[in-house]
Parts: C-alpha cells; structure tokens; sequence
C-alpha cells in the first residue's frame, strides 16, 4: 500500500523523509532508456487539477528515479486572470481560437517520433498510470527484450526498441 507521504507534497515533508519516500518509490517509476524528454502543458490556473497533482507527488520521484530524463513544465498563461501588473505572466496572455488549451504531456522518443498523451479528465494517478503505460521499463523489455540498464538481470547491454 502507498505510504502516506505519496499522496503528500515531498516539499512538506522534512527532508530525511522526503529522501525516504524518493528512494523508496521508484521500482516502478523507471522509464525506458528510450525516453529522452516529457513535457507536460496546461493552464496554470483556473484549470484541472490533474496535472498539479503529477506535477506535486509523482514528477519528484519520477525525476529522481530518472535522472537522464529532461522534464520541461509548460504553464499556458490565462487570459482570463484580470492582472492590473505589466510583469505578470498572464498579462496580455491571448488563446489561440479564444478556446482553453487542453493538458498534455509530449514524450520525446530516441529514434522514435514523439507521442503525445491527453490529460484531460484525469487525476494524478492516472496520468503516471498512462505514462508508464506508454514509456515504461516493463513495457520496453516486453517490445523489444531486454533494456540497457543497470537494473536489468542479463549483463548483454543490448539495446530496447523504440516503443
């Protein structure tokens, strides 16, 4: 069962017990070697709270148990947010269409196009469950045998297929 501190923003936790909870929650979190980049697009505000939710509790641990992986955050700005400061970021922000951008995370694949994910409607839990549905280490070895890294049991150092 999920420890307590997984549904907790690691920031909150003192500092032993968010290394605790990084170091303990990545056996499951590791991405293909074939993941280069995820990018990970949504309003900042006034907008579903799926995407602040994988941002707070899984991207640390997917960050730690992944340390070649680029992460990259994009926060659409929102016209909507009536900013009186010039240096505000939503200041004279404009929607293409005058339509709300959807949430979406874009992999970066080495060798492979890239494949973006919708993350409309979905919780934290959900996104991570699609991402390592589509980049996952499990998935990788079951396309394309076994991967490259140091945790894999055959020492061969053949290299996964792009997914």
């Amino acid at each position: 069962m999920a420890s307590s501190s997984a549904s907790t923003s690691l920031r909150r936790l003192p500092f032993r017990e968010a290394l605790t909870a990084l170091r303990s929650g990545g056996d499951n979190l590791i991405l293909s070697s074939d993941v280069r980049s995820v990018t990970v697009r949504f309003v900042a505000k006034n907008s579903e709270a799926g995407p602040r939710q994988f941002i707070r509790t899984h991207l640390p641990k997917l960050s730690y148990a992944n340390p070649n992986l680029r992460v990259n955050i994009s926060r659409i700005p929102d016209p909507r947010f009536k900013s009186k400061d010039p240096k505000s970021p939503d200041h004279g922000a404009v929607w293409e269409g005058g339509i709300m951008p959807k949430p979406e995370m874009e992999i970066g694949f080495a060798g492979a196009p890239a494949q973006t994910l919708p993350l409309s409607h979905l919780d934290g839990d959900k996104i991570l469950a699609q991402l390592i549905a589509v980049a996952g280490e499990e998935r990788a070895r079951a396309v394309g045998g076994p991967s490259n890294s140091p945790e894999s049991e055959s020492g061969s150092g053949s290299q996964s297929m792009a997914i």
